[in-house]
């Protein structure tokens, strides 16, 4: 009986969940407050100063390129190789005029009937 009594009592405090909350007291708490708002003002700043203004920095030069490639590509359209392999049309696509699909761009892709 008294083996039940201690199992019981065992098995009850293991059940109980325990914090880490608990392990900290009151100035450590505060001290942990204070390190997480310093944190979030770091981290604040850097995406301010450093993460918005190199995305624009970026998206800057990747559209002047792209706007030189798209210029490049209206003087110098890529010239059209007829392998048998493309452009096999069992049936007409169920949309637009049937021949193309809703991703074809006539400056990128050039039209094999042309």
């Amino acid at each position: 009986m008294f083996r039940i009594a201690q199992l019981a009592r065992t098995t009850a405090a293991r059940s109980t969940r325990s914090y880490s909350s608990g392990l900290y007291n009151k100035t450590e708490y505060e001290a942990s407050k204070e390190y997480a708002k310093t944190a979030v003002e770091t981290w604040r700043k850097i995406s301010l100063f450093v993460a918005i203004p190199a995305c624009a920095i970026f998206g800057y030069v990747a559209t002047k390129d792209e706007f030189e490639h798209i210029h490049h590509m209206e003087h110098d359209p890529p010239k059209f190789v007829g392998y048998p392999y493309l452009h096999v049309r069992r049936s007409k696509f169920p949309y637009g005029d049937g021949k193309h699909t809703p991703f074809w761009n006539p400056l990128s892709n050039p039209d094999p009937e042309e």
